[in-house]
């Protein structure tokens, strides 16, 4: 026989669920919005850290931190990240968030 003890409906668990729920299935322009944008913001942290490593490797001359041809392939990830995975993603975010209370539209067309 088992002992744990089942949390009551309305708890903590179950009211972060509906709203993890309610955001990831809305078709709210603002919520998409926000969350395009957050999706960017924690891109720009990884595109940080990129910058970062090949900044620590031009300190010194003839720094050993990473290969040349991981530096290489951090150069090109970093501006990959940068372009497809921020400054898009900011740009539509601002865009769902905003074009819509530019025309006066209610939710977004074609939601599904």
């Amino acid at each position: 026989m088992s002992t744990e003890v089942l949390a009551p409906p309305g708890t903590r668990s179950d009211a972060l669920v509906d709203r993890l729920h309610a955001w990831t299935t809305t078709v709210d322009h603002k919520r998409l919005g926000i969350m395009y944008i957050v999706l960017a913001l924690v891109f720009l942290v990884i595109g940080g850290i990129e910058a970062a490593v090949m900044r620590i490797q031009l300190i010194v001359p003839h720094n050993q931190f990473v290969s040349p041809q991981v530096f290489n392939r951090m150069f090109t990830m970093h501006g990959t990240t940068m372009i497809f995975f921020v400054v898009m993603p900011v740009l539509f975010g601002f865009a769902t968030y905003l074009l819509p209370l530019m025309i006066g539209a209610r939710d977004m067309a074609f939601p599904v």
